[in-house]
């Protein structure tokens, strides 16, 4: 769990897990892993001008259809089911699951899967974050695990299951070009001793991690789907997902 912070994070990957949001922090020196109950709890462990990369959709389209989810399909290949449809702005109602579907159905011609619907609280929650008085519009960056993997292997998607042995292993390898093999042991074993498998997994603290070393990168060295173009939903949140450059180094 969150303690003995030493220093403020200047960069930070975070991304959901069952016990709240695993947060991967970088002070300038050093990394550390977290577990947090909620996204709330980040923000005093931020530098004023922190970057954060975080895994969940940030802006909704009214109508369900966001083209930098399409475009992140297309990069991913074989991996683009990981991408999975983000649900219409309609759906952040505090509705049953039934309801929900069908209203999407009637205005946007689809409905909500059951995996977006589940994550609809955590979207809700950013979604307060960012738009509170006092972080109004906090520039956080919209990121994609996998998209961050297949970009730092040179645009090759993963060929193995990140929940697998395989599919760690071949993320571990990738990131440790960017923090030491040691360090990722160190960071995983420890957040694993601490906090239950159940409430936060192996492959949710990696996926923190890349996050975070994209949000480490120099701003030269991350791009946005779509390309060309920034699109805002009706409230004003860009809908964009962040990823390195291929060509980005440690």
């Amino acid at each position: 769990m969150a303690s003995n912070f030493r220093r403020s994070f200047i960069a930070a990957g975070i991304d959901g897990c069952r016990g709240g949001w695993v947060c991967a922090g970088w002070d300038g020196e050093r990394w550390s892993l977290h577990c947090l109950p909620d996204l709330k709890s980040v923000i005093p462990l931020l530098e004023a001008q922190a970057t954060v990369c975080v895994d969940i959709p940030i802006g909704l389209s009214r109508d369900g259809f966001r083209e930098c989810d399409q475009a992140a399909r297309r990069l991913l290949g074989k991996r683009s089911s990981s991408v999975f449809p983000v649900p219409p702005r309609l759906a952040l109602a505090s509705l049953p699951y039934e309801e929900i579907n069908l209203a999407s159905k009637a205005q946007c011609g689809k409905g909500v899967s059951k995996q977006a619907f589940y994550l609809l609280p955590k979207i809700r929650e950013a979604e307060a974050l960012l738009r509170s008085s006092r972080h109004n519009y906090l520039d956080w960056l919209e990121t994609h695990p996998e998209l961050c993997f297949s970009s730092f292997n040179s645009g090759m998607p993963m060929v193995d299951n990140k929940k697998t042995d395989a599919g760690y292993r071949e993320r571990r390898r990738i990131l440790a070009r960017y923090i030491s093999a040691r360090t990722i042991d160190r960071l995983v074993r420890n957040l694993m001793n601490s906090v239950p498998r159940s409430q936060c997994a192996r492959d949710d603290m990696i996926d923190a991690l890349v996050c975070g070393v994209v949000a480490r990168l120099d701003a030269a060295d991350r791009c946005f789907l779509p390309e060309g173009k920034r699109e805002l939903d009706e409230v004003g949140l860009p809908m964009r997902i962040c990823y390195p450059q291929p060509t980005a180094s440690p």
